[in-house]
């Protein structure tokens, strides 16, 4: 899909409009002010808000009486509703269209769409690396993806021609895209994503109620991602428990070594660490674009 096809799609469904979907709709329409976009929740006047701020054109609570005619279906709800939706919309996809997604994670997600849609097409899995802690279509924007890194998680099965229309997708609307394996998608995004939010709630709840009054823009820095959406989270979580477990356990460890550095004292190894995170953190800010390792299973 080439921004010339881009331009050339006609009708587009996403299922959930929130923060994300809602901005897909929104960048979608502004390259392309023919495409109609028709917008798939669970409540009326979510979708109310939608149409408010042109994010969509159509409002359903189906997602069966929207699909139909679409050359693209996006998912863009919970991860853990994602089986809902593909039983619903499998047997009245348009002949031709191509299935992905927004979800944060990939190998459960995909196994479940090819077990549903099949092996072989139409769905390609991808994940946007692009959002807010804020939640809602209020807060959609055209340009939340631009610049951002789009992770698409191909198959031995998935065919070419719909690895490139997805890939193309979202280069169009703005993004980078990198290719990584499901498996290999999940174990990454729980070291730098999905355990930086598990331990974003474990400092919110760790200070007493008194403490609060002398926190500062340190522990609000640290805070931040506990404000995400919690339903979404927690099917994060449900969804990539292993690899998360497997993160908890490499932090754990990383956690007792410091530990015994500040028991014993240890000034020059309390230094080091200290100066290594700083490093790391500075050569993180400068070079966003993840590892082209990350390619490889």
């Amino acid at each position: 899909m080439t921004a010339e096809q881009v331009r050339e799609l006609e009708h587009v469904t996403i299922i959930g409009v929130g923060l994300v979907g809602g901005s897909i709709g929104l960048a979608l329409k502004a390259r392309n002010r023919r495409v109609r976009v028709a917008g798939v929740g669970r409540r009326q006047e979510s979708l109310q808000e939608a149409l408010k701020v042109g994010a969509i054109d159509t409002a359903h609570l189906d997602a069966a009486q929207a699909v139909p005619r679409s050359d693209l279906v996006i998912l863009a709800t919970p991860v853990g509703a994602f089986e809902t939706h593909l039983r619903a919309i499998a047997g009245v996809l348009a002949k031709g269209a191509v299935v992905t997604d927004v979800g944060s994670t990939k190998a459960q997600v995909v196994r479940t769409a090819e077990r549903i849609l099949g092996r072989g097409g139409p769905f390609v899995g991808s994940h946007p690396m692009a959002g807010s802690e804020r939640r809602g279509v209020a807060f959609a924007r055209a340009d939340l993806l631009a610049g951002a890194t789009c992770i698409v998680t191909p198959t031995p099965g998935t065919p070419g021609r719909l690895l490139r229309r997805v890939e193309n997708l979202w280069r169009d609307l703005g993004m980078r895209t990198l290719r990584m394996s499901p498996a290999a998608h999940d174990r990454a995004l729980a070291r730098v994503s999905h355990l930086p939010h598990v331990l974003s709630g474990l400092l919110v709840n760790l200070p007493r109620d008194a403490d609060l009054g002398v926190a500062a823009t340190g522990f609000r820095d640290m805070a931040r991602l506990a404000a995400g959406d919690p339903e979404m989270w927690r099917d994060v979580i449900m969804t990539n428990r292993r690899a998360i477990l497997d993160a908890l356990d490499e932090f754990d460890e990383s956690l007792m070594h410091l530990r015994d550095l500040i028991e014993l004292g240890d000034a020059r190894g309390i230094q080091r660490f200290l100066s290594a995170a700083k490093k790391r953190r500075e050569h993180a800010v400068a070079k966003p674009v993840p590892d082209p390792s990350l390619r490889a299973e």
